[in-house]
């Protein structure tokens, strides 16, 4: 009760900034906690060295001296390459860069949940962090090189310390100051959903009396022009200026307009990592979508049961930020991917813990007990059951990155080495498996020119792969070769261009691939 109280000052006078060192000291627990779960859980599934995604591929290669930089298209932002930096300079090993993510994916739950210590109790916000890391999409994020965990973080952070800086009558800085790093670090993982997250707490700032509501409209609006800059400024330095950079983000993700993809994004709640474009139909029912399908609802009750609380104002901010992150993703694109709403997941994490303390509060005698059984057995049921996805997601994409190896080391039999160049539509990772460059590996490469293609032919050992037997018009002549996979019987078929004018051990040295 007494973090409740300390929650109800702090909307209505001085808020209590620093929560209780105990209660701090409980939720840094908890995420060490939940990173050694996580740390079991790669390793029992074997995510902790699965190969690199694709877009991993590229976030990691723009940072990775032994490999060349892939093309850094559009809607990217360099923040997580920043992230993975200190890893990925020190060595090309992937389990040590799994290591990596996973103690910046702990630190960075411990230090978003932080701020809600004493907006809504500890009880609700550790709660809340279990039900919000036992998501599978979560714990297998975690230990990627992607960014939507840390947009989640962020926004978390963010909404959580905007009603400290908003009822702060004493006009520090620090409450302010962490909005607008919270608002600055979302915006340098991925500049949209900093403008989302800014948005919302713009609106925000409306139910703030009038006389305090310059300062933090102030700090997020400077926490979103500083970690836009970056990607500002690259706008005018590789893509002809801003405007032309927001279109051809626009283009690369299939055109930003009206859709509604609920149903695509049911269909990806277990996977696939994505589903572009949807046409595989429903997936086979699942347990484990019940939760999906009453968060509307638990939503509600959590709101009812935080405003029945004195916390009410803390829930339905959450609410609203998770709902401006969210929405973009169901209605805005034409396509889905599990790991959009990690952001919305991490907000509302907190009110349906709300629903769940709520549920045990309005319990009686005997019946709490009961209660508490009741949410302990929901919430083991649902890490369970998220624990089963998380393992066949992973062993479907260690069969599938495990392929391209593969198939990057009977290239190499061919004579494709470093330097050297791979073409095709699943170019990118194929070439950071194998340190080459690569061409033809995004929908916006402009590099993918058919003159570019030939004239890097003329430099490096150059390989076309595609799953079409019928090579473009340049490459009818090259000798071609049809591969196999041993794991998941994909076919590639692979058209070798001629030997290059310049051999590969006079040409100048590109990097190497990974140790």
């Amino acid at each position: 009760m007494a973090a409740a109280d300390q929650a109800t000052r702090s909307l209505s006078g001085r808020p209590a900034v620093r929560p209780p060192r105990p209660d701090t000291v409980r939720l840094a627990l908890v995420g060490v906690l939940l990173a050694l779960a996580c740390g079991a859980v790669q390793l029992a599934t074997g995510a902790w060295r699965l190969p690199l995604g694709w877009d991993e591929t590229v976030y990691v290669s723009q940072v990775d001296p032994r490999v060349p930089d892939a093309f850094f298209s559009e809607p990217r932002a360099r923040g997580v390459s920043w992230l993975a930096a200190p890893a990925a300079q020190l060595t090309g090993s992937v389990p040590v860069l799994r290591a990596w993510m996973l103690l910046l994916a702990a630190t960075g739950l411990t230090l978003a949940f932080r701020p809600w210590l004493t907006l809504v109790g500890r009880r609700v916000v550790l709660l809340a962090a279990v039900l919000f890391g036992g998501l599978w999409v979560v714990q297998f994020y975690a230990g990627e090189v992607m960014p939507n965990l840390y947009v989640a973080y962020g926004a978390l952070a963010g909404a959580g310390w905007f009603p400290h800086a908003a009822a702060d009558r004493e006009r520090r800085r620090g409450p302010l100051c962490a909005v607008a790093l919270s608002v600055a670090f979302t915006a340098l993982v991925r500049p949209y959903d900093g403008g989302y997250l800014a948005l919302a707490l713009l609106a925000a700032v409306l139910a703030v009396p009038a006389g305090r509501r310059m300062r933090p409209a102030l700090a997020v609006l400077g926490g979103l022009a500083a970690g836009v800059l970056p990607w500002v400024v690259e706008a005018y330095l590789r893509f002809g200026g801003l405007l032309e950079r927001v279109h051809g983000a626009g283009e690369a993700q299939g055109g930003l307009s009206l859709h509604n993809a609920l149903g695509m994004n049911l269909m990806t709640l277990n996977g696939p990592l994505l589903c572009r474009p949807c046409t595989s139909g429903w997936p086979n029912p699942h347990q484990s979508a019940v939760w999906w399908l009453a968060l509307p609802l638990l939503t509600a009750l959590g709101v009812l049961c935080a405003t029945r609380a004195g916390r009410g104002r803390p829930a339905l901010l959450a609410v609203w930020c998770a709902a401006a992150l969210g929405v973009p993703y169901l209605f805005g694109i034409g396509y889905a991917a599990p790991r959009f709403l990690i952001p919305a997941y991490a907000l509302l994490a907190l009110v349906v813990a709300e629903c769940a303390a709520g549920a045990v509060a309005a319990a009686r005698g005997r019946w709490r007990t009961v209660a508490v059984a009741a949410v302990a057995v929901c919430v083991g049921l649902q890490l369970w059951g998220q624990y089963g996805i998380l393992d066949r997601r992973t062993a479907r994409q260690q069969a599938l990155r495990s392929d391209d190896e593969w198939l990057v080391a009977r290239l190499g039999e061919y004579g494709i080495r470093p330097p050297c160049t791979i073409v095709g539509d699943q170019s990118q990772p194929q070439a950071f498996y194998g340190g080459c460059s690569s061409h033809a590996s995004d929908r916006r490469d402009r590099t993918a020119t058919v003159p570019g293609i030939v004239a890097a032919a003329r430099r490096t050992p150059l390989a076309l792969v595609q799953s079409a037997p019928n090579p473009p018009a340049y490459a009818r002549s090259w000798p071609g070769r049809k591969v196999v996979t041993p794991r998941t019987g994909t076919v590639w078929y692979v058209f070798l261009a001629p030997a290059p004018q310049t051999s590969p051990q006079t040409a100048p040295r590109a990097a190497g691939g990974r140790g």
